[in-house]
C-alpha cells in the first residue's frame, strides 16, 4: 500500500491517491508527511481519490483513531476540508464512516463524500460561484 499526494502550485489543493489495501500505519505515514509538507497553505482543501484502493483493512476503532491522528496535521496545516471521492460502495461506507468521526471529533472540519470525479467537479463549481458571489456582494 502507498499513498501518492500532490500539493497544487497555489498549495490550497491537496490531491491524495492511496493504493492497494489501505491500512492505519500507512494512513499514519502520510499524515505525518502532509504535517510536515510546508508548500500547503493554510484554507487548504485536501481532495482523496479511493480509486485505486484494493481493499480496506480498517476496522471501526481503528477508523475512529484516523480521525483522531488526523487532528495534528489538519490543524498544523490548516487544512479546512476534505473531500472523498468514492466509487466503489464499499469505499462509499468507508468514507462515510469517517465522516461521521470527523463529525464527532473534529465539528469544524468539513467533510464531503462523493461518489465520482464528476460530482466533485460539480461541487467545485459550486463553491467557485458561492466564492465570487461573496466577491461580488457590495459592503457597507
Amino acid at each position: 500500500m502507498s499513498i501518492e499526494y500532490y500539493v497544487s502550485q497555489d498549495g490550497f489543493r491537496i490531491d491524495t491517491f492511496p493504493k492497494g489495501v489501505l491500512d492505519i500505519k500507512t494512513t499514519a505515514d502520510y499524515f505525518n508527511r502532509i504535517k510536515n509538507d510546508e508548500r500547503i497553505k493554510q484554507g487548504a482543501v485536501e481532495v482523496v481519490h479511493f480509486k485505486h484502493v484494493t481493499d480496506f483493512k480498517i476496522s471501526y476503532k481503528e477508523s475512529e483513531k484516523i480521525t483522531q491522528i488526523y487532528q495534528d496535521p489538519k490543524n498544523t496545516r490548516s487544512i479546512d476540508k476534505t473531500v472523498f471521492v468514492c466509487e466503489t460502495d464499499l469505499a462509499y461506507g468507508i468514507g462515510r464512516m469517517l465522516q461521521t468521526f470527523h463529525d464527532i471529533t473534529n465539528p469544524n472540519h468539513e467533510v464531503i463524500v462523493v461518489r465520482s470525479e464528476s460530482e466533485l467537479i460539480n461541487i467545485e463549481k459550486s463553491v467557485e460561484q458561492n466564492v465570487q458571489q461573496d466577491w461580488a456582494a457590495p459592503t457597507c
